[in-house]
C-alpha cells in the first residue's frame, strides 16, 4: 500500500501562522519604505521644475518664474506648492503670467498623501538672466502624515542653488 504525500492540518496551521507572524513585522516596513519613496518622488519632481526654470534662465539670459498653481493659468499667491506650480518666463518682470510669458511647464497637484508648504513670505521663485534667485532664502518643506520626523525640504538660496534637504526648524508639518 501507497502512502499519501501531503500536509497534514496541523503543519498547514503552523506554516500559516509562520508566515502571518512574518507579515506583520514586515508591513510597517513596507509602510515606511512607500512612504518615503513617495515623498522622494514629489520632491524630485519639484526640484526638476526648479532646475528647468534655472536653466532656462541662464541660457536664454531671460527671467523665469516659478510659483504654486492650481489652474495652471496664473499664480495662486499662495505657498501649497502640493496643488501644483507653473514655471514660466517673465518678460516684463512683472511676476504675473501675461499673454506674452510663455508657460514652459505646468504640474498637476501631488498624491493627497503629501503637502508642500513654503512660507508665507515667499511664494514665487524668481530666477534672473544670471540663475540667481534674489530675495530670502525660500524653504519648501515635505510633510505627510507621520509627522515632522520624517519630513524633508527644498531650499533654493539668494544664489539660485537648490538643495534638498531635512528641515531647518521643527515647525514645519501642521
Amino acid at each position: 500500500m501507497k502512502k499519501d504525500k501531503g500536509f497534514t492540518v496541523i503543519e498547514l496551521f503552523i506554516t500559516l501562522a509562520i508566515v502571518g507572524i512574518l507579515t506583520g513585522y514586515a508591513m510597517p516596513s513596507f509602510y515606511q519604505l512607500k512612504s518615503n519613496k513617495l515623498m522622494e518622488s514629489e520632491r524630485n519632481r519639484l526640484t526638476g521644475s526648479l532646475h528647468l526654470a534655472r536653466t532656462h534662465a541662464i541660457f536664454y539670459s531671460t527671467y523665469v518664474i516659478v510659483c504654486p498653481s492650481n489652474t495652471g493659468n496664473n499664480c495662486d499667491n499662495q505657498s501649497n506648492w502640493h496643488q501644483g506650480w507653473i514655471v514660466f518666463t517673465d518678460k516684463n518682470k512683472n511676476r504675473q503670467l501675461d499673454s506674452d510669458d510663455t508657460v514652459l511647464r505646468y504640474e498637476d497637484a501631488m498624491i493627497s498623501e503629501i503637502t508642500a508648504i513654503s512660507s508665507i513670505n515667499r511664494q514665487k521663485i524668481r530666477y534672473n538672466n544670471i540663475g540667481f534667485s534674489p530675495g530670502t532664502n525660500l524653504s519648501i518643506n515635505f510633510c505627510d502624515d507621520r509627522g515632522k520626523d520624517f519630513a524633508k525640504s527644498i531650499i533654493v538660496s539668494n544664489s539660485g542653488r537648490i538643495k534638498q534637504s531635512l528641515p531647518i526648524s521643527n515647525n514645519v508639518c501642521p
